[in-house]
């Protein structure tokens, strides 16, 4: 299976595969699903007349301790198994104690740009149904996902701040940068990235002026400078991080690396080894609570 992104060109957005990027853990067209990791079980949520799916994964522990949540958006033409394997959240939340969740696209694929709210309806609708089953806290919700996962995440966090703490977003393509009550936001993009180009096209942003713009950096620098605080560098990978007030934005830039997540089995011609977005990320999520 493809990691495919969504793009917006004029008339609208529109699907487009910018050469195919495979990775071991990929499936071919028509194969059966990979199996979920055992602790990992699937539910089901009406939405809209239609059965939604996703798979959750709960920590070992006290069942009446309140959990945070990381919900993980698949890539277009992807699904949840293969989310869970390559973010590997659900081995993360045996240690730290989260509610690690993959919701399932329909069409294996999100709404973000056209006028379809369905989406969000099915997240509204997916948390409701985890808090009848788990304690959650509430104040630590955090939404995270590649490629056009990253985009819902992104969606997410400009139509439903009040719910977010944080957003995670790996290899995605962003239009604006939206409301006040926006969450921080930790991002990764490696400046190879063919699919969704780090320096932005289609109506999308350039992927550093987008994490600059999300931390408000410019409009609390005096002299409109927005000034970098270099916080990772090792590698192809270069951490950096603005802040404005309580909200910041940290930005992970893989060089000469492409549409991926950095840290996973993916092949290394396009994936950096050089820092793990999921340990990173979680890490991030940790400081931050609404």
């Amino acid at each position: 299976m493809f990691l495919i992104a969504v793009a917006v060109v004029a008339g609208g957005p529109r699907e487009s595969v910018a050469g195919p990027i495979r990775d071991r853990l990929a499936q071919r067209r028509g194969a059966a699903p990979l199996p979920a990791t055992p602790g990992t079980s699937r539910r089901t949520v009406a939405v809209d007349g239609q059965d939604r799916t996703f798979l959750v994964h709960p920590p070992p522990g006290d069942p009446a301790a309140p959990l945070p949540v990381v919900l993980s958006f698949h890539g277009l033409g992807s699904d949840p198994e293969q989310e869970e394997r390559i973010s590997r959240f659900s081995e993360l939340a045996d240690r730290e104690g989260f509610l690690a969740v993959y919701p399932q696209g329909l069409g294996k694929k999100w709404r973000v740009f056209d006028r379809s709210d369905t989406d969000l309806r099915f997240f509204d609708a997916l948390l409701a149904t985890l808090a009848e089953e788990f304690q959650l806290d509430s104040r630590r919700v955090y939404a995270t996902g590649i490629s056009n996962g990253a985009q819902m995440a992104w969606r997410l966090a400009c139509d439903r701040p009040a719910q977010l703490a944080g957003v995670g977003l790996v290899s995605g393509g962003y239009s604006n940068v939206c409301g006040d009550q926006r969450p921080s936001a930790v991002l990764f993009h490696g400046t190879a990235d063919h699919l969704l180009p780090y320096s932005g096209r289609f109506g999308q942003m350039n992927v550093r002026s987008f994490a600059i713009g999300w931390s408000g950096a410019r409009q609390c620098a005096s002299e409109g400078a927005a000034q970098a605080e270099v916080v990772y560098e090792h590698g192809d990978a270069r951490g950096e991080r603005w802040t404005c007030g309580s909200r910041e934005a940290v930005l992970y830039t893989l060089t000469g690396k492409g549409h991926s997540w950095p840290g996973s089995s993916m092949p290394s011609a396009v994936t950096s080894a050089d820092v793990d977005a999921s340990e990173v990320m979680w890490r991030f999520f940790r400081q931050h609570t609404r």
